[in-house]
């Protein structure tokens, strides 16, 4: 006879790793990735053990509208942003800060109409290569953004560390190196450095 399994999920475990985190990193900002159902923890119930996080971060638009319907309004983040007209509407209605990785997605913003605006997230790819402007693109990619006939909210700008966990390999440093370097190459560098996002865990 086959066993079923079950898995506890111990939200004080949950609270205690944020704090953790925020004693680690005590002048940062946390965005807690509650995407996939939060790694089969469960998205709704886990966003709200974690209710102390700055931000979450979900991949699509239906786990966010998920999370709005069991009353999170803290801002919520999609990472893989919206792939069309619809999609964008959604994520105004509902306040969604959006990450843009993709020139289609530029191009969406700048035919959208409604006079709500953006907190956006443009993501350079330094070397995880999933998603993002590859540093040739981003300082073109950037100036779209920067030119939106409704003008952005609030520019941030990301990337994902390829090995973040590997504490003695080069990549990390690499892709550090890449991103500062495009920035400042953009002209984001000291006062006019935007908000940043790129200690992945």
């Amino acid at each position: 006879m086959i066993r079923l399994l079950r898995a506890l999920i111990d939200s004080a475990a949950l609270r205690h790793n944020l704090g953790a985190i925020r004693a680690y990193a005590p002048r940062s900002k946390v965005m807690a990735v509650v995407k996939a159902n939060a790694y089969g923890h469960g998205l709704v119930s886990t966003a709200l053990a974690l209710a102390d996080a700055d931000s979450f971060a979900v991949a699509r638009l239906e786990e966010g509208i998920a999370l709005r319907s069991a009353g999170v309004q803290a801002p919520i983040v999609l990472l893989e942003g919206i792939f069309n007209a619809e999609q964008l509407a959604e994520a105004a209605h509902h306040r969604f800060e959006l990450v843009v990785h993709d020139p289609l997605q530029i191009k969406l913003l700048e035919s959208h109409r409604d006079a709500r605006r953006f907190v956006i997230w443009i993501k350079m790819d330094t070397g995880m290569n999933r998603l993002g402007f590859r540093p040739e693109a981003f300082a073109p990619a950037l100036a779209r953004l920067k030119a939106l006939t409704v003008p952005v909210l609030e520019l941030r700008v990301m990337t994902h560390l390829a090995c973040a966990d590997e504490r003695t390999g080069s990549m990390t440093n690499e892709q550090i190196d890449r991103f500062e370097s495009t920035l400042a190459a953009a002209g984001l560098a000291g006062a006019q450095r935007p908000p940043t996002s790129i200690g992945n865990s």
